[in-house]
């Protein structure tokens, strides 16, 4: 901190003070300044009569000039003026709260304050350069419009005001904030923009939503500050990937002895307040909030994303805010594909495969919603044969969650789709025992129904676990390789033992439209049932892809080859060719046969700026 401060009085007693300040490397939150230096005059004309002029600089550069005069007779007079000279907009980022936003560029123009001090009236006009509004834990980077923005009035004109998301599509803002009375500032905006990349980043310590978020908007903010009201539609596009990491959960594991201990504060506190009613006013907001199909969501349920909900969906919900319920949304989110990873205290880290049709459905209060969810994974077990030989069985071994979210009904299921035998031995369990088992078999990997307890020992319990944590340990390590491996142990109609190595590389191109599905498999020396079979023992096994030829994610094109599919007449083949899917949403039987285009409402056309006319008749002339 450098300068000096001078105060003094002439001879008729009049005031007057210069300061000469500097701050050299000036940082506030850590968030960077730079050189910052101010000149500050004040002059006392008579005892009611003040001038005062400020000049702010930085790295040694003019970026702002006040100056104005002050007359305390009549009630106060105010007559200023405010000049900005390409000031830097980022020396208000370190005043920004958690670090939410921020913001980029530069500014220039001239505003103006007279009149009153009771009924003060601003004019002026300022416009911004290479001006952004970022948010790192968001993922957002929009650039502001260069056109000048202008204050009449004591009001500020938006007419036509626009943000560009990283596709350059327009997010357009119209309206006036009028704040000629500073006790009930009212404003009057209406917001809209189409197919807009509101999020485009990478992942980053910071974030807390990544990847890519397409949306439609239109809405209008109106009201005064204390009491306003706003309405609007959101669209999530198909074309959306976003990634988001949920830094609080109820359904996090990370901490298992959370409350074990707990301290209470028996000391007597029955005092009795008076009642606060405060006024019913505030943000009032109705929302409806539509998630077309083919949008795919991933949400982190801890840090370090080892337990993670990946899905992809529809739903339409409304979403609605007031004082007195605060945030409330109605609707339900139907997921199509996607997967659960997820570790419970007893069963070690899995992966399951969601179930078409699972829901979640809000009735109200947004973080108790009811949950329909049913996934499953694919399990190889090791089960007695009657000849007293052993075979692998897959079974398809999962979770269903059912009722609320804050009093969650959880239920195992354990079904074998490939072998009739054991899936007609578990049909005839009570679901208590099936649960049981399929517990069994999350934790240690083999099957342990009555009858097969003879395969059980130590050696087979620890193996399976074995493979389980090294599957888990590749999989962590390779996350960010869209590449998935694992290893299992099988045994042929022999008895004999092999181990299957096994990997799958999943990778979506061209905002989702095209998904690339490679998966494969490797056997040790000791399977002979390929050579037997006449089998080549391929390296890749299972090619697919899948082209989505509309943006709403309801025609697909599938080209496919699966070199074992497990067949009732045939044992086992291999299949290839292609396929064409269409899912369509019907109200009634007749629109299945309608197959014109929707009939989106359009959106109202924008008013004109009057500032682009100036500039447009100016270069006419």
């Amino acid at each position: 901190l450098n300068g000096d401060f001078r105060v003094m009085m002439s001879p008729d007693e009049k005031i007057s003070m210069l300061s000469d300040l500097s701050v050299t490397d000036m940082a506030y939150e850590h968030s960077k300044i730079g050189n910052v230096g101010s000149e500050f005059v004040y002059l006392e004309r008579d005892s009611s009569s003040h001038y005062v002029e400020a000049r702010m600089s930085l790295d040694d550069k003019e970026v702002g000039l006040l100056k104005g005069s002050y007359v305390a007779s009549g009630g106060g007079t105010l007559d200023a003026t405010l000049n900005l000279s390409h000031t830097p907009m980022e020396i208000v980022n370190g005043f920004i709260p958690e670090k939410l936003f921020g913001f980029e560029g530069y500014a220039d123009g001239e505003v103006s304050v007279k009149g009153k001090t009771d009924a003060l009236l601003v004019d002026g006009e300022v416009e911004l350069d290479s001006a952004y509004l970022y948010s790192t834990p968001y993922g957002m980077h929009l650039r502001l419009d260069n056109s000048p923005v202008r204050i009449v009035g004591s009001n500020l004109l938006l007419e036509n005001f626009t943000l560009y998301a990283h596709n350059n599509n327009p997010l357009n803002i119209s309206g006036n904030v009028d704040f000629s009375d500073f006790n009930k500032i009212d404003m009057a905006l209406l917001m809209r923009a189409q197919n807009y990349l509101l999020i485009d980043s990478k992942k980053t310590p910071q974030s807390v939503a990544y990847g890519k978020a397409y949306v439609n908007f239109l809405g209008s903010l109106k009201g005064d500050l204390d009491n306003l009201d706003m309405r609007g539609k959101l669209d999530v596009l198909s074309s959306t990937d976003m990634n988001y990491v949920l830094k609080e959960s109820p359904l996090n594991t990370d901490d298992q002895l959370k409350g074990l201990v707990t301290f209470t504060n028996f000391r007597d506190t029955t005092t009795v307040a008076a009642p606060s009613r405060p006024p019913i006013n505030g943000l009032s907001m109705q929302m409806m909030v539509s998630v077309e199909s083919g949008a795919r969501l991933f949400c982190a349920l801890n840090a370090d994303q080892s337990n993670y909900v990946n899905v992809e969906g529809e739903g339409d919900l409304r979403m609605s805010y007031n004082e007195t319920d605060a945030l409330q949304i109605t609707g339900r989110y139907t997921m199509t594909d996607g997967e659960m990873k997820y570790s419970l205290p007893v069963i070690p880290l899995k992966t399951f495969h969601i179930k078409n049709g699972s829901y979640v459905e809000f009735s109200g209060d947004v973080m108790n919603p009811r949950l329909n969810i049913e996934a499953t994974e694919e399990v190889k077990a090791s089960v007695a044969s009657e000849g007293g030989g052993n075979r692998t069985v897959l079974f398809n071994c999962g979770i269903k969650v059912t009722q609320t979210l804050n009093n969650m009904g959880l239920a195992f299921t354990l079904d074998a789709p490939e072998d009739m035998t054991i899936k007609n031995e578990l049909a005839a369990m009570s679901e208590e025992t099936r649960g049981r088992l399929a517990v069994t078999m999350l934790s240690t990997g083999m099957y342990l129904a009555d009858g097969n307890t003879g395969n059980f020992s130590m050696n087979s319990a620890l193996n399976s676990f074995l493979q389980s944590e090294i599957n888990n340990i590749t999989n962590s390590v390779m996350r960010t390789t869209d590449i998935s491996v694992g290893m299992d142990q099988n045994a042929d109609a022999a008895g004999n033992t092999y181990t299957d190595y096994s990997f799958k590389f999943a990778k979506r191109f061209w905002n989702n439209r095209v998904n690339l599905v490679i998966g494969g498999k490797i056997s040790d020396g000791q399977n002979t049932t390929a050579t037997a079979n006449g089998d080549d023992n391929m390296f890749i096994d299972n090619v697919s892809v899948e082209y989505r030829l509309d943006q709403s994610a309801q025609r697909y094109v599938r080209l496919f080859y699966n070199k074992e599919v497990q067949d009732l007449l045939e044992d086992r083949i291999s299949e290839y060719g292609a396929g064409f899917v269409w899912r369509k949403k019907m109200d009634r039987l007749s629109d299945l046969f309608r197959f014109g285009k929707n009939n989106t409402p359009a959106l109202p056309p924008l008013r004109k700026d009057s500032t682009r006319q100036k500039d447009e008749k100016n270069e006419k002339k």
